[in-house]
């Protein structure tokens, strides 16, 4: 009876624009741990998700984002059985935000409680977590991730009970419910597939006809990370073209600046880094000659 339940809030129809994740552990049928955190999306906040749950870009400003909570986060559900309320949404968000930063998915398998809930209780008049949280008398406050979290594992550890099953995957062998295995297209999705603004930033060319060939980005590998103030990381990509780098959404080998926006600048700083910068020191620490700049002297190197 272990498995570990998640729900995450959005904060536009992005997939990737998580505002809030909820974590639910539970260790033998019974809750062990719950973790909410507020995400920086780096994205605007459409008005119809925060009509939904609440939650507004002034109240994320100094939360992490999902690239700096992902460590964290990994911890939970790596080697896990995950388990969420409409697990297709979920696990697309979880897809779509680790995309996004081009970190590989890791092993786990999943369920969703909504599927359990029609199989387990078939008469009811509909299968939303707030009706099935309704019937089972469980407390819910509907799109607070924690709460959905943890009403999505109450949902299944009271069927686990119903059944009289021992594990997520008899219960859903027993209903005849397939459990998801996102590894099974893990190699598919993960050639370094890349956002939007990545593939903008990387087909970028010089607006300066004539490159200064002693700037020390010219013939550089850029790769920008975190949310800068002053600009887009399209802006800023343009600017360090003008001097001759070359833009990159990964670091690897071949990258030689690693430039961190001042909204992420400050939490590096205090030790709270992203999955970029903390590839970066690795790298340096193995004596790659790899440079980590904030955005105010990113602009004075190239204005």
């Amino acid at each position: 009876m272990d498995f570990v339940a998640i729900d995450f809030e959005t904060a536009n129809s992005s997939r990737s624009s998580v505002c809030s994740i909820g974590i639910v552990q539970v260790k033998d049928g019974a809750i062990k741990d719950e973790i909410h955190t507020f995400i920086n999306p780096l994205s605007e906040f459409h008005y119809y998700n925060t009509k939904i749950h609440g939650i507004s870009e002034e109240m994320v400003v100094s939360a992490p984002t999902f690239e700096e909570f992902w460590p964290d986060f990994k911890g939970f559900i790596e080697n896990q059985t995950i388990i969420a309320h409409n697990a297709s949404f979920d696990i697309s968000v979880l897809r779509s935000s680790l995309n996004n930063f081009h970190e590989s998915y890791p092993d786990f398998q999943y369920g969703c409680s909504y599927l359990i809930a029609k199989k387990v209780w078939p008469n009811l008049f509909n299968h939303k977590l707030s009706t099935v949280a309704n019937y089972l008398g469980i407390s819910l406050k509907h799109h607070d991730a924690l709460e959905d979290a943890r009403a999505s594992a109450l949902i299944t550890v009271e069927a686990l009970r119903k059944t009289r099953t021992n594990s997520i995957q008899e219960l859903l062998n027993l209903q005849k419910i397939k459990i998801g295995i996102p590894t099974a297209i893990n190699k598919q999705l993960n050639r370094t597939k890349k956002t939007n603004e990545d593939t903008l930033m990387q087909s970028l060319v010089s607006e300066i006809p004539r490159l200064n060939k002693k700037h020390p980005f010219y013939r550089s590998t850029i790769v920008f990370t975190g949310r800068m103030v002053s600009m887009t990381r399209t802006q800023a990509a343009q600017l360090a073209v003008n001097c001759g780098a070359i833009c990159s959404g990964n670091v690897d080998s071949n990258t030689n600046f690693l430039v961190v926006g001042d909204n992420d600048l400050v939490k590096y700083v205090q030790g709270i880094k992203s999955t970029k910068m903390k590839k970066v020191e690795a790298m340096i620490s193995k004596g790659m000659p790899i440079e980590i700049v904030g955005e105010q002297d990113f602009l004075r190197l190239v204005r």
